[in-house]
């Protein structure tokens, strides 16, 4: 058995989550599996948590074999022959990340990624999405608020906190039903994606008590008076170059090639954009600049970009904002942005480590979930071929790295670490 530790988690002082919750590890020491926490002063659950749970708190990551963390792990941290459960964000070949993939490869270790892990039918089993999509709905209306603020305009919006100040999501549900939506200027919102993220930004949305309208009513400009949401999927904002019907399987293998973006028709019609859905290089922009230079005065006054995707689908996502920072102000005329909320300007919310502003929430859903995996990592046999080291289908569709080689689904990666 692998000789497995719990790391602390270095991104940043707010990222307080655990890949494993004191209960869920003190089954696999009840069950005489080696497993240890690495010590943490910010943990959302602390040392004295994981002792009372008779879970040891002697983690040393530069001694343990399997490293289970959250947010990839520091390039220097990686030893020779370890195996890194972590997201690493590197799948999509990403420049900022290749020296970490890179490291793996030279120390002849392993890299196993939590976004890859999906079941038979292709959804993924270990994910924060519905977190996400929470926290960034609640930051992007808090950040409304203060823009409605900047403008000098009443707002119901006014009352929201920064996700982190509520102890919990139940705590976020019965504040936000106290809240009086038809005060002030009407609260109109458009998400973008119906996956988890954009399930739980809806969730939000219903707490809050804005009716529901269907995105149709929007696109045949029957747009109603007062609050609302409505939810775009990809076929109402992509359509074939061609003329002929949107087909979704069609869009997911052609993207750019055979779709252009039709995101103009909704412009005007909301004053808030949660966006939510994966994005890469083979699909449309749906609001480039260029689309905005176009539309100067339909342009929404707060962009939730939780999908925080930096200079892809929305040119306004110029950076990653953080908690400490929530926004900045982006001016489609110049192409620059400033940190801040501003009157002028569309108000970007692009904090890219959402969740961990819902740290006890999500630690536990995530962890509910990664221990049904756990003794099933920790049983791996490395001496042996990746095909029959002992990696169950889920866990080995996510081995990016095997003892130093890239795995076959995963060979795609070496154009962009050349």
């Amino acid at each position: 058995m692998l000789n497995t530790v719990i790391r602390k988690e270095h991104k940043n002082d707010w990222e307080k989550r655990t890949a494993l919750i004191p209960s869920d590890a003190a089954e696999l020491v009840e069950k005489r599996f080696p497993i240890s926490v690495e010590p943490s002063e910010i943990r959302i659950y602390s040392d004295s948590d994981f002792q009372l749970a008779n879970v040891p708190v002697t983690g040393c990551p530069e001694k343990g074999q399997l490293i289970v963390g959250i947010k990839e792990p520091p390039v220097e941290s990686i030893e020779p022959h370890q195996v890194h459960l972590a997201f690493s964000h590197t799948i999509k070949g990403q420049d900022y990340n290749m020296g970490l993939l890179q490291k793996f490869i030279d120390q002849k270790a392993s890299l196993i990624d939590y976004e890859p892990i999906v079941d038979q039918s292709g959804k993924r089993t270990i994910a924060f999405g519905r977190f996400a999509g929470i926290a960034g709905a609640i930051d992007s209306f808090f950040v409304a608020g203060k823009k409605y603020q900047a403008r000098q305009l009443k707002t119901c919006l006014s009352q929201i906190k920064q996700t982190w100040k509520y102890d919990s999501i139940e705590a976020v549900r019965q504040s936000f039903q106290q809240i009086d939506f038809t005060q002030g200027e009407p609260v109109q919102v458009l998400i973008v994606g119906t996956g988890k993220v954009g399930l739980g930004c809806r969730e939000v949305c219903q707490w809050l008590g804005l009716p529901e309208i269907d995105i149709q009513e929007l696109l045949d400009g029957k747009q109603p008076a007062g609050s609302w949401y409505s939810v775009a999927s990809s076929r109402h904002i992509y359509q074939r170059k061609d003329g002929q019907a949107f087909d979704m399987s069609g869009f997911v293998e052609k993207g750019g090639d055979e779709y252009e973006s039709i995101f103009d028709l909704l412009l005007g019609k909301f004053s808030i954009l949660l966006q939510t859905p994966y994005w890469d290089e083979r699909y449309p922009r749906h609001l480039d600049r260029e689309r905005m230079l176009a539309n100067l005065d339909k342009l929404p006054l707060v962009v939730g970009d939780i999908s925080c995707d930096i200079n892809g689908s929305l040119a306004c996502t110029t950076k990653a904002s953080d908690t400490d920072t929530p926004a900045f102000t982006y001016y489609a005329e110049k192409g620059k942005s400033i940190d801040g909320i501003f009157a002028d300007g569309i108000t970007v919310m692009s904090i890219d480590n959402l969740p961990c502003e819902l740290a006890k929430d999500a630690s536990i859903y995530f962890s509910n979930a990664l221990k049904d995996y756990m003794e099933n990592l920790m049983s791996v046999d490395l001496t042996q071929p990746f095909e029959s080291c002992g990696f169950n289908e889920d866990i080995a569709r996510a081995v990016i790295v095997y003892n130093g080689q890239l795995t076959p689904n995963y060979q795609y990666l070496q154009a962009f670490l050349k």
